[in-house]
Order: structure tokens, then sequence, then C-alpha cells
């Protein structure tokens, strides 16, 4: 009998020892990190490190547009603060004063702080249960000095992950948001997108790593800790950083005020778009006070006469249409007469004499344009804007974004003449002229120009703007002969100054007046260039302004020479 006691025992024993083993097994292996998660929560202190709780915005590289810059910011845990300060059977008034105390110590030390504010949002995060609260984004070097060395309790010095750059780069398009903790979204993107940038579920945070009395482990002081799913929440634009990059720098150089949009022909993507003058998302209210420069508007949206970068379509309805060839014959005497009061000249006083119409382009001869527009017709020249799409507004990914813009020609010959010339009754924008030239390189196709790739949603759900098929508005003939036209005037006509020796280009030079006077009491002109390159291999289309320009050639022409420049050394391949 007492052999099978024994067993019996340990039988018992056996099954009481596999149980706690599965049960231990269960805790860490199934929930083991759950227990740890925990665990670490219980022990640690997180500083959320990004300025506004929202998803990235990347370039087409995965390269990211925001969160680029780092500063040092000025922390607070009221919650542990008072905890330490005061025992707990101490009032609110007594919690009131060591508060007011304390953001009057910081404001010694930090004068930018408001004591006032900062003793708000203290309060503020008390009420609500949030643990950490940012007193101070931008904290000069010596002042993280002093705060390090004066070691307040539970006043932390720590980098903060700025959304944008103050010196402007891409501010247009990233666009603002409210300086809340909502951060709802104003401008560009950011309004755009609001709902998906404000739902990321991503954070970056400084753990502060405690002990079993709340106090901080020397040694362990931060730790970093980054959620894997950055990707969540966030919009892929088509934008090249490195070619926003060039065009910028390119822009604060050379140009004051303008605009200049690049474009991949084959895809309609926009690589880069940079308005100018440029301004610091930071201080939106102090431009919005103060700028006389209008430096929130984004000029690559904006309508204006387009000068005579317009002749392109006035040549491609005239040659479409038969009514003209290359060679067709003109003479310019230096101003197109309407009658013995009415005339406009030619920008070349002494006029061009006998051309062909390949060289009225070339050489950008108004006399022979208005003529042609006046073969053309009216109504024929306002089916081909409609037909070539040059007043579509829509930019895919972005929505109808260049309200304004329009071909409508007045009555009568003078008109007919202004709108050939790109004057009164057209005005169009940058990114609509850079479509023109895109469609005209590529044989004739037309495609809505795009600047988002996809954005993903907090369920990491991948989603595309709807894209549309190529359409041919232009025949191919018709397009290729635009295409030697408008190579000639690189080689021969305007355009001589926009000339690389490293690779073929075409391109038009324009000038359009703005009907307003300088103090000098000159008037004021816009200068234009728009090609594309290569000329044998179209790629990329590019259109550049230049307000209160001298002349196509002499203002906008080297701009786009040193954009063209840029990407050859970018895509040394073409790709």
């Amino acid at each position: 009998m007492r052999p099978f006691r024994i067993n019996l025992l340990m039988i018992l024993f056996l099954i009481i020892f596999s149980a706690l083993t599965a049960l231990v097994a269960f805790h860490q292996l199934v929930r083991g990190p759950e227990i740890a998660a925990r665990a670490v929560a219980m022990r640690s202190q997180p500083i959320e490190l990004k300025e506004y709780n929202r998803g990235n915005i990347w370039d087409r590289n995965y390269q990211p547009l925001t969160g680029t810059h780092t500063a040092s910011a000025l922390y607070c845990f009221p919650q542990q603060y008072l905890a330490r300060s005061l025992s707990p059977d101490k009032n609110s008034e007594s919690s009131d004063a060591r508060i007011n105390s304390l953001v009057q110590e910081l404001a010694v030390l930090v004068p930018e702080l408001n004591p006032e504010q900062a003793a708000k949002e203290i309060k503020n995060s008390l009420r609500s249960g949030e643990a950490c609260v940012r007193l101070v984004t931008d904290l000069t070097p010596s002042q993280a000095d002093s705060l390090q060395r004066a070691a307040i309790p539970w006043v932390v010095v720590a980098p903060v992950q700025k959304r944008y750059s103050a010196d402007g780069f891409l501010a247009h398009v990233i666009g603002t948001v409210e300086n809340s903790k909502r951060a709802r979204g104003l401008s560009g993107i950011e309004r755009v997108y609001d709902e998906v940038l404000s739902n990321s579920p991503s954070s970056l945070e400084l753990v502060t790593i405690k002990d079993a009395r709340g106090e901080a482990i020397h040694g362990l002081m931060y730790k970093i800790r980054q959620k894997q799913d950055q990707g969540k929440g966030s919009v892929v634009l088509t934008m090249d950083k490195r070619v926003q990059t060039a065009v910028e720098r390119i822009m604060d150089q050379r140009v004051k005020k303008g605009a200049v949009v690049v474009m991949d022909i084959k895809t309609r993507q926009v690589l880069a778009m940079a308005s100018r003058p440029t301004f610091n998302p930071y201080q939106v209210g102090q431009v919005i006070s103060f700028d006389q420069e209008s430096a929130l508007l984004n000029r690559a949206l904006t309508s204006y006469y387009p000068g005579s970068l317009f002749k392109i379509l006035v040549a491609a309805a005239a040659l479409d249409k038969g009514i003209v060839d290359l060679s067709t014959p003109f003479h310019c005497s230096g101003a197109y007469r309407f009658s013995e009061q009415l005339e406009i000249s030619c920008w070349k006083e002494e006029g061009h004499g006998d051309i062909t119409f390949a060289e009225a382009l070339a050489f950008s001869c108004n006399p022979a344009f208005i003529e042609t527009a006046r073969l053309v017709g009216r109504q024929t020249l306002a089916e081909y804007a409609e037909r070539l799409h040059v007043t579509d507004v829509n930019l895919l990914g972005y929505g109808p974004c260049q309200e304004g813009s329009y071909v409508r020609i007045s009555p009568g010959p003078a008109g007919l003449g202004n709108a050939a010339l790109g004057q009164q009754g057209v005005q169009l924008t940058p990114l609509q002229l850079t479509s023109l030239l895109a469609t005209i390189a590529d044989d004739g196709q037309w495609m809505p120009p795009s600047i988002v790739l996809h954005y993903i949603d907090d369920q990491g759900n991948k989603k595309s703007p709807d894209r549309r098929e190529p359409e041919q508005v232009l025949s191919v003939s018709t397009a290729r002969q635009l295409q030697g036209m408008l190579v000639l005037t690189l080689e021969k006509g305007t355009g001589r100054s926009a000339v690389l020796p490293e690779v073929s280009m075409a391109g038009k030079t324009g000038t359009s007046q703005t009907g307003q006077l300088n103090e000098q009491q000159e008037e004021i002109l816009n200068a234009w260039f728009g090609g594309y390159l290569p000329a044998a291999n179209p790629r990329w289309a590019i259109v550049v302004l230049v307000e209160e320009g001298i002349s196509g050639a002499e203002s906008a022409a080297p701009v786009f020479k040193d954009v063209a420049q840029s990407l050859i050394q970018l895509y040394p391949t073409g790709g």
C-alpha cells in the first residue's frame, strides 16, 4: 500500500509542477511582452519629442519633409513636481503658490517664458492628467545650460523634433497648422490631409526611468523610444527633396519674387514647386500683419499674364488646323497696325523684316503672331485652349487650386491681338504653363499634374489619388513641329541665354506687362521662361517666373539654365 501512496504523491507533484511550468511559460511567452510593457510604463515617464502629434510628410524617395530639425525645449512634470514639494494634506492654494513660484524661477532663466501662460498650461495639464507639458520650444544654448545647472526637480531640458524649417523650405506646399494641441491643418498638404496626419499612431518619446520611489535612476535618465509604425498616418508626395533643395537654393540667389515648377513629363508628377518670397511657418501671424510682399501666396498656383509663352498655344492651333506651316512667310516692320490710331509694337523696334513662322516663334515676333491669331480666329483659339486643358485647375492629390485662370478673349481685333501675346484676356499659372509644355514635349498627350503619390491611413492602408489615362489632345505631327520650333528658339532665337553645352533643350521666353508702375514710374514687367530637356528624349518640363524682371531672356532664362544643370547632376543617367 505504501508504494502506491508514494507513486500517487509523485504523480500529484508532477501534475502540480507541470501546471506551474505551463503557467510560467504562458506568462513569459504569451503575455510576456504585455507584462513587460506594463512594467516599463509603471517605471517610466515619457516625453513626446514631436512638436506636433502628427504624421510625417515624405518625398517620393521617403526622405522626410517634416521633422528634420531639432531644438532644445523646456519640459515640466507637474504631478511629480507637486508630489515632491507638497505633503498630501496641502490644499490647492499651496499648490498654486508652488506653481507660481516655479514659473517665476524659470522666467528668470528663460526671459521668453510668459509666467501667466506657463502657470495656466501647468494647471491645465494637472486637470487633464497629462504627465508632461512643454513650456518653451526654442531654448538658446545658454538658457539650456543655465537650466541644467539649476537642476530644478522634475524640470527637464530635452530635444524637440521641429516639424518645419524656419527658413521656409517647401512652406507653400507643406502648409501650416494652428499652434495648439489639436494642431489642425490650416493650409497646404497639412490642410488637405489633416484627417490622415492628425490620426497618425506614430510617436517619438524620451523616456525617464524611475525607481520604486518615483525618482529618476541616474545613468538611465533618458532613453529614446520610437514606435515602428512611422509610415502610418503619413503622406508621400511626388516631390524630390534633392530637386526642391536645388531649386530653392537657385531662387534664393536669383529670384526675389516669382516661382519655379519642375515636372516629370512622362508621369506629370511635380518634382519641385517653389515660390518666393517664402515665409517662416512659425511666424505666420507676423507675416499677415506686416508683410508687404504677399509671402504667403503660392505664386506657382497663382494666375498671371503669361506673355509670349501663350504663343505656343497660338502656334499649336495654327499648325494643327493647317492655317500655317513652318515656312509660311511673315513680315515685321516693328509694329502691327490695327488702324491709324491703334497699333501694337514688337519688342524689336526696327522689326524682324521677312521671317518664316518657325522663326517668328524663335524670335518671339509680336506682329507675326497677331496676324496668325487673326487667321486662326477667336473661337478656334478658345477651342484649343479648352482642348489642351490649359486652364485646368486640378492638381491630383491636392484638388482644385488654380482658380482665377482663364482664356477669355475680348471682342474686336485688338482684343484678339492682346490675347495672342498672352496679355489681356489670358491669365494662367506657372503650373498650368508647365503642363502645356509637357503636353507638347510628350507628342501631344495630356494628363493632369499630380503632387501626391499616396497616403497611408492609421491602419496602414495605402491609398492613391485617382489617375487618368493619357489623352491625345494634339496630333503627333503638330506636337513635333512645335518641338522643332522650341529647339530653334534656344539655338538661334531669344532663348540662347538658357543653353547648356552638355544637353539639347527646347523652350520659350516671355515678358508680360502688368499695368503697374514702380517708384521710378517705369512699368513693372514679369519675365518668363518655359522649356524642357533633353530635347530629343524629353524628361523634365520647367517653367520659371521672375516678377519685376527685365525680360525672359535676361531674368528667367538663366534660372532655367541653373535648374536644368542641377537636374543633369542629380540624374546623370536621366532616370
